[in-house]
C-alpha cells in the first residue's frame, strides 16, 4: 500500500504580520491532486494542524474545505492526531462521528491503543502529549521525563507481530546525529528533557514523525519527519517542503519526499548592497536581504523595499560596529531629523517598516522633550 506523511501545517501561520492562508490553501490541493493522480487512498496527518490552540476561523474553513474535498468528492481516508499547537478539546470534537466517513482523529493518548487497519497495515496513532498526562492515564508518579513517559507508554501497549506497523506520533525523537532544527520549531520544555531516543520506536515498519519541520531521517530509514508544509522562518530557505510518499510491500518499506511549489517562497539575498540592488527583480516571493556591508546603509531598507516588495527582513553578516567609519555622520544621520533617525534605527533592528502607531508615539515623546528643552 502506499500513503502520504504530512505534518506541521500550522494552517493561519501569519510571519511579520503577512497571513499565509493562500498560500497553504494552494499546497493542499497540490496534495490532493497529488493522491488523486497517483492512487494513493491514504493521509496520515502527524500533528500541529493549526498554529494557535484557539485557531482563526479562516484556518479552520480550510481544513473543513481540505478533509471534506479528500473524503467525500475523492473518498480518501484521514488519519490525523494532535501536535503541541493543537487544542486537543477543540479537535476531538464530534471525532467518534467521523469514523465512519473515513477520518480518525486521535487528541489524546488512549490508555489501550485502537489501531486503524487499513489494507493490512496497522496504524497506531500516539498524539503530541506531556509526562504529566500519562503520569495521570496510569497513576504513575515517576514519570519524570518524556523518554520515561513515552518508554513505558509504549510498553503498555500490545502490538500485533505478523503485520505491518506504523507509529505516527508528535513527540522529538531524536538519533545518534543531531536534528535539524528552525525558528518557527517551539520547545517543549528547558534543558533537553523533551528528547526521546529514537530507538524506542525500532518495532515498527515506518515512524511517522510531526513536530520538527525540517524532513529528515531519523538514523533509520523508516523513522521520518515530513517537515512542515512550507517555510516557516528563514533559516528554512535551503530546506525541501512537501509530503513523504510512503510505500508498504512484500520488498520492505520505502519512503521519498515530493516537493510541494508554494505560490510565495520564502527567499534569501545575500551579498553587498550595491549587488542586491541589481539582483534579478522578485516581485512575488518573501524576501530577506542580508548584507555583507560592514557599514550600515543610510536608508536602506526603504530602497530595497522599492525593489522587492515583500522584503521582510534586512540584516548584516559582516558589521564594523568599531570601525571609525561606523559614525552617525557616515550614515548622514546629521542630515536626518529625530524622527527619521528613529525610523531607521527601527528598520536595521526590527528588520521592517516602524507603523503608525509606533511612529505617533516617537513623535509624542520627542514633542515632550523639546517642550521640556524649551522651558
Amino acid at each position: 500500500m502506499k500513503f502520504i506523511h504530512l505534518a506541521d501545517l500550522h494552517l493561519g501561520k501569519i510571519i511579520y504580520q503577512n497571513n499565509l492562508i493562500d498560500i497553504q490553501e494552494d499546497l493542499l490541493n497540490q496534495v490532493i491532486d497529488y493522491m488523486n493522480d497517483q492512487d494513493i487512498d491514504v493521509l496520515v496527518i502527524a500533528g500541529d494542524i493549526y498554529d494557535r490552540a484557539v485557531a482563526s476561523r479562516e484556518s479552520i474553513t480550510l481544513l473543513n474545505t481540505f478533509l471534506s474535498k479528500l473524503i467525500l468528492k475523492y473518498h480518501k481516508k484521514v488519519l490525523m492526531i494532535t501536535g503541541n499547537h493543537d487544542s486537543s478539546e477543540r479537535l476531538n470534537f464530534a471525532t467518534s462521528l467521523l469514523v465512519d466517513q473515513g477520518l480518525y482523529i486521535v487528541c489524546y493518548p488512549e490508555k489501550e491503543i485502537k489501531p486503524i487497519i487499513i489494507e493490512g497495515v496497522y496504524f497506531y496513532l500516539v498524539p503530541f502529549f506531556k509526562p504529566s498526562y500519562i503520569r495521570y492515564l496510569y497513576e504513575n508518579d515517576d514519570l519524570k521525563t518524556y523518554q520515561d513517559a513515552f518508554a513505558y507508554y509504549l510498553n503498555q501497549q500490545t502490538f500485533v507481530e505478523d503485520h505491518s506497523k506504523v507509529l505516527v506520533t508528535h513527540q522529538f525523537i531524536a538519533g545518534n546525529k543531531e536534528v535539524v532544527r528552525s525558528e518557527s520549531e517551539v520547545i517543549l520544555s528547558v534543558g533537553g528533557s523533551e528528547i526521546i531516543d529514537v530507538d524506542l520506536c525500532k518495532g515498527f515498519d515506518y515512524v511517522a514523525l510531526g513536530h520538527i519541520h525540517a524532513s529528515q531521517k531519523i538514523k533509520y530509514d523508516y523513522v521520518r519527519y515530513a517537515g512542515s508544509l512550507m517555510k516557516y522562518s528563514f533559516d528554512e530557505v535551503n530546506q525541501v517542503k512537501g509530503m513523504v510518499e510512503v510505500t508498504i510491500d512484500e520488498k520492505g518499506v520505502c519512503s521519498k519526499i515530493i516537493p510541494l511549489k508554494p505560490k510565495r517562497d520564502l527567499i534569501k539575498l545575500t551579498g553587498k548592497y550595491e549587488a542586491v540592488l541589481h539582483y534579478p527583480n522578485n516581485e512575488n516571493d518573501f524576501i530577506a536581504v542580508e548584507l555583507l556591508d560592514k557599514q550600515m546603509i543610510g536608508h536602506g531598507y526603504e530602497r530595497l523595499k522599492e525593489k522587492y516588495p515583500h522584503l521582510l527582513q534586512l540584516t548584516y553578516k559582516k558589521l564594523d560596529i568599531k570601525g571609525e567609519n561606523h559614525t552617525a555622520s557616515s550614515l548622514d544621520m546629521d542630515k536626518n531629523s529625530p524622527l527619521d533617525i528613529f525610523k531607521e534605527f527601527y528598520e536595521k533592528m526590527k528588520g521592517e517598516e516602524m507603523d503608525s502607531k509606533s511612529q505617533e508615539i516617537i513623535e509624542e515623546l520627542l514633542e515632550e522633550d523639546a517642550l521640556y528643552d524649551a522651558h
